[in-house]
């Protein structure tokens, strides 16, 4: 097999007990994450304790900040 779709299509035609080995044993390769990024590990505090202040956004909200924080990046990067 060579394409994610051959793939998609051969994982289609298992068995539930033959699909959920096959997830576990995708989950077994992940690599783990670089317990050393300290930019990932600043991120993920700010959001616990944003979390703990009360400071959460439902995902409808979120959807309709999206547009504001590309228009936002974008003009940032102009020169």
């Amino acid at each position: 097999m060579s394409t994610v779709t051959e793939i998609r299509k051969a994982i289609g035609q298992l068995t539930e007990q033959d699909r959920y080995l096959l997830m576990a044993q995708l989950f077994a390769t992940m690599p783990e994450p670089d317990e050393n990024d300290a930019e990932l590990l600043a991120a993920l505090d700010e959001g616990l304790a944003d979390e703990k202040a009360g400071r959460v956004y439902s995902i409808e909200e979120v959807r309709a900040m999206i547009p504001q924080w590309i228009t936002e990046s974008r003009s940032q990067k102009e020169p």
